[in-house]
């Protein structure tokens, strides 16, 4: 603890007013020798306490450093009381703890017994994925090498189906031509045949006899030239259809 009767340079005997002098020279003194104001104010602040502490005292000869606490029967004895009330708190706090440690144990001890178990379960399951692992291993191996052997032996028709797709593929270019020049040479040969039909049978009319061979060539070529582009879309949707085939067949 600070001295303030040092620092008022006042003697532990003595009076108010001769604390209240000492008090009001220092504070003149400071004044002179301090020009930091911070520093001012915070000598005076302690001069100041200083001087309330020694004032507010009822005895000038009490010294903080050497004072003595006196202390009566009931307090003596409540004072004990709170050590024997302590004691049994301490003592209870240690049973509590006990306990809690103890149940931390068993806590950690199930604990530990329930990872084993986990850890048995995973190791049993890892065997059993494993176990069945093999199979489809095998599985896999097995149907692999059959496809290996099956496509050796469907080699040779694949290479004969890739010799007919070729011939079907030239069919094909070949009817889509013949469709693009049908459609004009329908309409000529329609025309041609009922021409070549109606000129015969105005001859038969003048006197000439009839001859059937003409009449059934432009009736047979009527007819052709009428439904020779239904057949040509026919034939080309089902070359089409087998170059599919073949295709999917091959590759």
């Amino acid at each position: 603890m600070t001295d303030y009767y040092k620092l008022l340079g006042v003697e532990k005997n003595a009076s108010k007013e001769e604390i209240k002098e000492a008090y009001e020279k220092q504070v003149e003194k400071i004044k002179k020798e301090v020009v930091n104001e911070k520093r001012l104010n915070q000598f005076l602040n302690l001069f100041k306490q200083a001087y309330e502490t020694l004032n507010s005292l009822e005895e000038n000869h009490l010294n903080d450093e050497n004072a003595t606490l006196i202390i009566n029967q009931q307090e003596v004895q409540k004072e004990l009381e709170n050590g024997k009330k302590s004691d049994n708190y301490l003592n209870r706090n240690n049973s509590k703890n006990k306990g809690r440690s103890v149940n931390r144990k068993n806590n950690d001890f199930t604990e530990r017994g329930v990872s084993k178990n986990k850890d048995k379960k995973n190791k049993s399951n890892d065997i059993k994925e494993k176990k069945d692992r093999k199979p489809k291993a095998n599985e896999k191996r097995l149907k692999s090498n059959t496809k290996q052997i099956f496509d050796l032996l469907m080699l040779p028709f694949k290479m004969m189906a890739l010799l007919l797709l070729g011939i079907l593929t030239v069919i094909i270019i070949l009817l889509q031509i013949i469709n693009i020049i049908s459609w004009i040479a329908t309409k000529v040969l329609i025309v041609g045949s009922i021409s070549v039909g109606a000129i015969h049978l105005y001859q038969v009319k003048l006197g000439k006899a009839i001859n059937y061979n003409i009449l059934i060539l432009a009736g047979s070529v009527l007819f052709a030239s009428f439904f020779l582009p239904y057949i040509l879309k026919f034939l080309l949707k089902l070359f089409e259809k087998l170059s599919k085939l073949l295709k999917n067949f091959i590759f």
